[in-house]
């Protein structure tokens, strides 16, 4: 009877345990919707908000201070909460940053100028809301891809986070439909769009403010994971649990390069990414030749924001599932190689022939897609699960948190530069800058990336384990 009894409690506790980390895996996974649909909803408001504001697009330095807030503020989250997370743990960590999701998401909903004589000073305000926004989303990234991955068995670790991941894909496909519905409901400022005026100063505030409702439905969910605080018994062991900081891990040799391969895949690909997605109404304008703004919503494909962007992410959002599919069998290394090689191509194609193919929309259009679709099929789905694969447990969300924070400079690089230089040079030499990222991505992938398939990460498959004796004056926190 004892051991029947003991069997079955043993049963009781695995079962428990596989539904606290089936419920922190869904967390992190609809924490990814709530940071795509937040980072990209900026595209679509700030075009009725320029329109508002600025009588169509004349303040484009506001626009682009705008843009880039949030992922200043996500470099800030991603360092932090990196940290954060080895020291009181991945679930504590990652509702701290749904707090900080949900305040940034609905002060930008309620943004104003701050004098009626300065109507562009609305861009202040939302650049501030959207710094403490961008903490909160950037805080996501370490966080959601360490719970997923030290949630999952060897076998299924690569299928498991990328699942996590392409909630992204959701989240950003969200933002044009979302915004479809709320334009034909409330209206736009935009005089050449057929809809109905009676509320158009809401449509952006609500498409801002719906980011926060994510976090909102998440918050009374505890998220937990295999890789909680451990007690501490003795001082020996104290020692032992110290979590070293950033600067710390950075010192260590053994990490060295690991870090390149990882951060550094990660700041070339988001350089690409997030300057096409951030600013891909400037891009597409080019690419349908129409002067001035794309309208939100229109009569046809060449004059409708809102489709364009929908098709643009119907196009990319399968790349997400072929990640998925075959993440355990072909290896993180090899998805990464194939999927820089394509954007290699395909962005040096349309830097070459994107002339010749402007007499062709569509077709201009789903070549553009496709890099999308091999970002999503390539790095996007990558540089997630890496960190989280190639480092040891003490310092895993922390150098997590780092590699991702590298991205997020890429993308600030990307999204600043983007814009100036498509005004000067034309759209031709941004894709042919994006075609130069892509093949460094592969040289770098080439020599500091592993394929850790089949590695266990909550212990023997750890790559390294920090030296203790690394730095006598270490900073670090105890697990409690």
């Amino acid at each position: 009877m004892v051991q029947d009894s003991d069997t079955t409690s043993e049963a009781t506790s695995d079962e428990n345990a596989a539904r606290a980390q089936m419920r922190s895996t869904l967390v992190a996974a609809f924490s990814n919707l709530s940071t795509a649909y937040n980072l990209v909803n900026i595209n679509l408001s700030q075009v009725i908000i320029e329109e508002q504001y600025c009588s169509g697009d004349n303040c484009n330095a506001s626009v682009a201070t705008t843009s880039s807030a949030c992922l200043a503020g996500a470099i800030f989250g991603q360092l932090t909460f990196g940290y954060i997370g080895d020291c009181l743990g991945r679930g504590p960590a990652l509702r701290l940053t749904m707090v900080l999701s949900i305040a940034g998401a609905l002060v930008s909903a309620f943004a104003v100028p701050f004098s009626p004589n300065n109507p562009t000073s609305v861009f202040v305000f939302l650049s501030v809301a959207r710094f403490i926004l961008g903490a909160g989303v950037g805080g996501v990234y370490p966080l959601a891809a360490t719970v997923a991955a030290e949630g999952s068995d060897a076998e299924s670790r690569g299928r498991s986070v990328a699942l996590v991941f392409s909630m992204q894909g959701v989240g950003q496909l969200l933002v044009p439909i979302v915004g479809m519905a709320l334009v034909y409901t409330f209206g736009t400022y935009d005089d050449r769009v057929g809809s109905h005026q009676h509320m158009p100063g809401i449509t952006w505030r609500l498409i801002l403010g719906l980011g926060a409702l994510p976090g909102l439905l998440l918050m009374p969910f505890q998220s937990s994971s295999r890789s909680e605080p451990r007690s501490v018994a003795s001082p020996e062991d104290a020692t032992a649990s110290f979590t070293p900081g950033l600067w710390q891990a950075l010192r260590n040799r053994r990490y060295w390069r690991n870090i390149v391969g990882c951060a550094g895949g990660w700041f070339l690909f988001d350089i690409t990414f997030y300057g096409n997605t951030l600013f891909s109404p400037t891009v597409l304008r080019d690419v349908f030749e129409v002067d001035g703004p794309v309208p939100v919503v229109g009569p046809t494909l060449q004059k409708n924001l809102c489709w364009q962007m929908t098709v643009l992410a119907l196009i990319g959002l399968p790349g997400y599932y072929m990640s998925v599919w075959l993440m355990d069998r072909w290896g993180r290394k090899n998805i990464q190689l194939q999927g820089f090689a394509f954007m290699a191509l395909l962005y040096g194609s349309l830097a070459i022939w994107m002339e010749e193919m402007e007499e062709y929309p569509v077709t201009l259009l789903f070549v553009y897609g496709l890099t999308y679709f091999f970002s999503n099929f390539g790095p996007n789905s990558t540089t997630f699960i890496l960190p989280s694969e190639s480092f040891p447990t003490e310092v895993r969300s922390t150098l997590n948190g780092f590699c991702a924070a590298s991205g997020k400079l890429g993308a600030v690089v990307g999204s600043s530069m983007f814009k100036p230089i498509i005004g000067a040079m034309g759209t031709s030499f941004v894709f042919l800058c994006c075609a130069a990222c892509a093949a460094i991505g592969i040289v770098i992938t080439v020599f500091c990336v592993d394929d850790r398939r089949g590695h266990d990460v909550m212990g023997d498959g750890d790559v390294a384990l920090t030296d203790a004796r690394m730095d006598p004056g270490i900073e670090a926190c105890a697990r409690q």
